[in-house]
């Protein structure tokens, strides 16, 4: 047994042991994930797969006659675009006022692409967090946690993003702590969903192993914010790259995580 230089061992028939009580960071979590993903490619395909759906999507929008729109954050000179569910971010859009009084075909049809997306997303998430996790695969665990995404994207159309101006920095900060707090804790919850857990459970055990290594888990969440918003602006191919490269390192530093925080399994 020889040391590992992300903080784990090596056991004879070489896998990684990650319980060591070794210290572990940020740098070290992405490194493990990049590691596995190098030892098995075969976890980008869905996320692939899902990006080039996500590209095709962006290109459609652009020629169908319902209403696109550029995200606000394509005009922005920082932007953080963290999705709690691992996914890249489309370079196009669409209101909900677009569709409102729309002739029935084009109502079908821009539906019946935006379910695709994201169904294909939601499966893509799933398939390699249950991979990387070694997890029995059932229809129940796949079905919670794409209605889970459903929900909760259905939730953010409707309301839109969230913007804040205070009109003092310490609210400001306050509101940014309050954000980062939910958010970080929110980290591990979609790892839980895809082993089985029910959504209370899973959100049980996502803010309980957030507790203790909240830093780490906010450094996780600005480098997969910023390389998404990152990649997204490149041209044409924006959201082919942020799904297809963000979003699956994403998923394995969430199995990654569930693994050190102790034996991972369904209620």
């Amino acid at each position: 047994m020889t040391p590992e230089s992300d903080g784990g061992t090596v056991v004879d028939d070489g896998a990684v042991d990650e319980r060591s009580s070794s210290p572990q960071t940020t740098v070290t979590v992405l490194w493990a994930a990049l590691t596995e993903l190098r030892r098995d490619p075969r976890l980008l395909g869905p996320f692939a797969v899902a990006g080039l759906l996500v590209a095709l999507a962006d290109w459609l929008r652009q020629w169908d006659p319902i209403p696109v729109a550029a995200p606000n954050w394509m005009a922005e000179t920082v932007s953080l675009q963290y999705s709690v569910f691992p996914r890249g971010t489309a370079r196009t859009g669409r209101r909900i006022g677009a569709v409102v009084d729309l002739e029935l075909p084009y109502l079908l049809g821009a539906v019946a692409l935006e379910t695709a997306v994201l169904l294909a997303i939601g499966a893509a998430g799933w398939l390699t967090m249950t991979r990387a996790l070694d997890g029995q695969r059932d229809r129940g665990s796949l079905t919670r946690y794409l209605a889970v995404l459903v929900t909760v994207t259905a939730v953010l159309g409707v309301f839109g993003p969230v913007e804040f101006s205070p009109g003092s920095v310490p609210l400001g900060l306050l509101v940014v702590f309050a954000i980062s707090f939910v958010v970080v804790s929110l980290f591990p919850f979609p790892g839980y969903l895809a082993v089985g857990l029910g959504v209370p459970a899973a959100l049980r055990a996502s803010v309980a192993t957030a507790r203790g290594q909240r830093f780490r888990l906010f450094g996780l969440v600005l480098a997969f914010g910023l390389a998404v918003w990152g990649l997204a602006l490149v041209p044409v191919a924006g959201g082919f790259l942020s799904t297809a490269l963000v979003a699956p390192i994403q998923a394995v530093s969430i199995a990654v995580l569930l693994r050190r925080s102790g034996p991972v399994s369904a209620e």
